[in-house]
């Protein structure tokens, strides 16, 4: 994972007499409630020194603790599976376990591991292993329902078992059910986050509205989260077991990646075995199971600033939003948000110029796609008087001109000029490509029989292929291209690829011909494909052109128009492959087919022949070093 710019530093590390506490709450007040598991206590700290102990003699270890408005204390007991509520002066309110309503499941374990409580006094619990998500209870302990389940995800692994294990075998031996939610943060909305240790790393932080419904963007997170917290502004931060601590705004957007862990150097920032992340004002709360210490981060005047712009830009305030964007810029100039703001504010403002060139640093299409749209429209209402009259008066101009130059024959020396240089062999060859269009069949009997097509013009054709492929990447239009700058092209790794491709084919498709009665010689096959290519050669670069001036609106257009490029590409090859080896339509796909695979072979083999090399190359070197030092 890569890291941010510090956005918080380092201030203290504090111990407290716990054993290894596996739960944090801290108040608006900045009352901190701590989870002591090894103590089964809940121990209460004021400025980091301890001022009150609850539970003593109730809880045998407690791994869950909240803390509502009215100071009630909602305690998942990990070790005695029970829940446990706690009024202020630490007397018990209600206690209880396992619920007994039978759509909870005959066969389901409770094992509470933690606990958040909304607004209504609806009780939100983590139960070890539960597939079907977070258990809802009421304060009495009686079973709402389950709430936020994860969906199971199925591996090639589990693919593949299911097609050659029988279904005993298949129940033996695999479950495919959804991983368990491993922590969970109410926000001030009721809003429920959770985060699951196990997942994808794009799901492995969650956002339910209060009906269920997962809200939260696929967005970069760990496999190894342990805790979650979100502020009353909406700021997300959650800790994984390496110490780094993450931090989002509400609508999901990764902001900075900090923190480190602790592998034995001591030094302050660092962690050894986080178990809860909490947040108070300006600092941010890492408890250390291990270390039996609160870790505490301060916020840096860069954090303040992007802070402050994120909290203007999500209530809508962009224009508001914008200086302070544009500070952020002045202490990281790469930091996108910034770039996403203020290309926001340009839209909002109408300055769509500038919003184009914002949204592109942010490499936000969709943005640039909408600026985009709106300055064009802007342009056609500003010249599209102009450019009607200037079309029919070019019109107008090229039929009067048409008219006296039939009368007069001022062309007849260029068109003399032309009908001679078509009698050149590589102008011959150019014009043969446009036979293609009409007769492709005939066209490649022509190859065949060597009474059109050259190598040599061939190999020009292969050259403008490649030329073309590069040209397109620089010119396709920001909006559909793969490249967030030009910069990010490496021209020599197109040119080999696709030189490779073009090898690899003609190679193969002949040497799987001629095993299989092919009648085409080499030659027939380098300048039949050479020549089945010109779909892409002629359309590639135009299309690439068009693309900067459609928008996401028009993708179809887009799509339809490479889609038959193709299309076209690849009939041409298929009718060549039949042609030029005078195979029978099932004959022709059984060789396209094989020469695909005979493809891949090449690849594989040169992969592993890559491999082996480096290698002998590392051990020859190896030996080398170790006669020299010897020497």
């Amino acid at each position: 994972m890569t890291m941010t710019q510090d956005a918080y530093t380092p201030f203290g590390e504090i111990d407290l007499p716990i054993s290894g506490a596996e739960d944090m709450f801290v108040t608006d007040d900045n009352f901190m409630y701590i989870a002591d598991t090894g103590n089964g206590r809940i121990a209460k700290f004021k400025d980091f020194q301890e001022i009150a102990s609850y539970g003593e003699g109730v809880l045998s270890g407690p791994t869950g603790v909240f803390v509502d408005e009215e100071g009630i204390i909602y305690v998942a007991d990990g070790k005695s599976n029970s829940i446990v509520i706690l009024d202020q002066n630490g007397n018990v309110l209600n206690q209880f376990g396992r619920p007994d309503e039978p759509l909870f499941g005959k066969n389901r374990e409770f094992l509470p591991r933690k606990i958040a409580v909304d607004a209504r006094k609806n009780l939100y619990i983590i139960s070890e292993g539960s597939v079907n998500g977070i258990v809802q209870m009421n304060t009495i302990g009686n079973f709402i329902g389950y709430f936020g389940a994860n969906t199971s995800q199925m591996s090639l692994k589990m693919i593949l078992q299911r097609m050659f294990l029988t279904e005993e075998q298949l129940n033996q031996f695999i479950k495919n059910e959804a991983a368990s939610p491993s922590n969970i943060e109410i926000d001030r909305q009721s809003l429920v986050y959770t985060i699951t240790a196990g997942t994808s790393i794009w799901e492995s932080i969650r956002k339910f509205t209060v009906s269920g419904k997962d809200i939260f963007p696929g967005t970069l997170g760990s496999q190894t989260f342990r805790d979650i917290n979100v502020s009353d502004n909406g700021l997300i931060l959650a800790v994984d077991a390496d110490g780094q601590i993450y931090e989002y705004d509400l609508n999901g957007i990764l902001l900075f990646v900090f923190g480190a862990k602790d592998n034995g150097g001591q030094r302050l920032g660092t962690v050894q075995n986080p178990t809860a992340i909490d947040r108070y004002q300006e600092y941010i709360y890492v408890l250390d199971k291990e270390k039996n210490a609160v870790v505490i981060f301060q916020t840096t005047a860069f954090a303040k600033k992007v802070h402050d712009g994120v909290r203007l830009y999500m209530d809508g305030f962009y224009s508001e939003a914008k200086p302070y964007f544009e500070e952020v810029l002045n202490f990281n100039g790469s930091f996108i948000m910034s770039y996403q703001a203020i290309a926001d504010a340009y839209f909002k403002a109408g300055d769509y110029p500038n919003a184009l060139s914002a949204y592109r640093y942010a490499e936000d299409r969709n943005g640039y796609s909408q600026a985009f749209w709106e300055l064009r429209n802007y342009q056609l209402q500003e010249h599209l008087t102009t450019a009607i009259l200037g079309f029919v008066g070019l019109s107008m101009g090229i039929s009067i001109g048409k008219r006296f130059e039939k009368r007069y024959g001022w062309f007849d020396p260029i068109r003399k000029w032309f009908k001679d240089l078509q009698k050149r062999k590589l102008v011959d060859d150019f014009l043969f490509m446009f036979r293609f269009i009409k007769y492709p069949a005939d066209s490649y009997y022509y190859i065949k029989k060597n009474q059109r097509g050259s190598l040599r013009f061939s190999l020009i054709i292969y050259i403008w292929v490649i030329v073309v492929r590069v040209l397109s990447l620089y010119v396709t239009g920001f909006t559909f291209s793969s490249y967030a700058s030009t910069s990010e092209i490496r021209i020599e790794n197109e040119i080999i690829l696709t030189a490779l491709i073009l090898f690899l084919w003609n190679a193969a498709n002949y040497l799987v011909s001629t095993i299989s009665d092919g009648e085409g010689r080499i030659k027939d096959v380098i300048i039949g494909s050479a020549y089945s290519l010109f779909p892409y050669g002629l359309f590639a670069l135009p299309i690439a052109l068009i693309s900067n001036i459609l928008t996401l609106n028009e993708i179809f257009i887009y799509n339809f128009s490479t889609q038959i490029m193709w299309f076209w590409t690849g009939m041409m090859l298929f009718i060549m492959v039949k042609e030029v080896h005078n195979y029978s339509f099932s004959e022709t796909v059984k060789n396209v087919l094989v020469t695909i695979f005979t493809i891949v072979l090449f690849v594989l083999t040169g992969y592993i022949l890559y491999v082996l090399f480096n290698q002998w190359f590392d051990f020859i070197s190896a030996v080398v070093q170790e006669v020299g030092l010897r020497g």
